[in-house]
């Protein structure tokens, strides 16, 4: 079975970064969140499908709505507010959510970088939280502020993290077209 999640996982991975990133160089939460990501961008979708995705990947979902360690085969999710939640509203612990994914009743989406709670932005646990941390940091002065903060948090995986960069904008291009 775990032989049977790995090749479905490889093979969501590479179709969804046109090879340029295999599942052997993401942590779990950005494995998921990227699959589900490229899938359906930022508008929800079903926790059952979710779910679903989730057991092919072997990347379990698990509540955490505040601060908590990243750990291996699971993907944190937040019970999120009634509707399009702002920042700062109903946060938990400061402004934000901490995980990247949102539930609100049988729905699920994907966080927005302005929706992450600064904490995690700041000390980046996965590789998600720095490709939306460069978001971020970039909304707040541009290329150079990015690449400060690309050097501080990534210096090993500058490549990686533009790949990921890469794929959510081509997911947002779509998106628009």
């Amino acid at each position: 079975m775990n032989e049977a999640s790995r090749v479905v996982a490889e093979s969501q991975i590479r179709e969804i970064t046109r090879g340029h990133l295999s599942v052997e160089e993401l942590d779990s939460e950005t494995a998921m969140a990227l699959t589900l990501f490229g899938i359906w961008g930022l508008n929800e979708f079903s926790f059952d499908e979710a779910l679903n995705i989730s057991k092919s990947l072997n990347i379990s979902l698990a509540n955490k709505p505040a601060g908590y360690r990243v750990s291996d085969k699971k993907i944190g999710v937040n019970l999120g507010a009634a509707g399009r939640r702002s920042r700062g509203a109903g946060a938990e612990e400061g402004s934000g959510f901490h995980a990247p994914l949102v539930r609100k009743g049988s729905k699920l989406r994907i966080a927005s970088p302005q929706e992450r709670q600064d904490n995690r932005m700041n000390a980046p646990q996965t590789d998600w939280d720095i490709m939306q941390g460069l978001i971020l940091a970039h909304e707040k002065g541009d290329v150079i502020v990015a690449r400060e903060y690309l050097g501080r948090h990534a210096e090993t995986k500058k490549d990686r993290i533009m790949d990921l960069l890469s794929v959510c904008a081509r997911e947002m291009d779509d998106k628009e077209k």
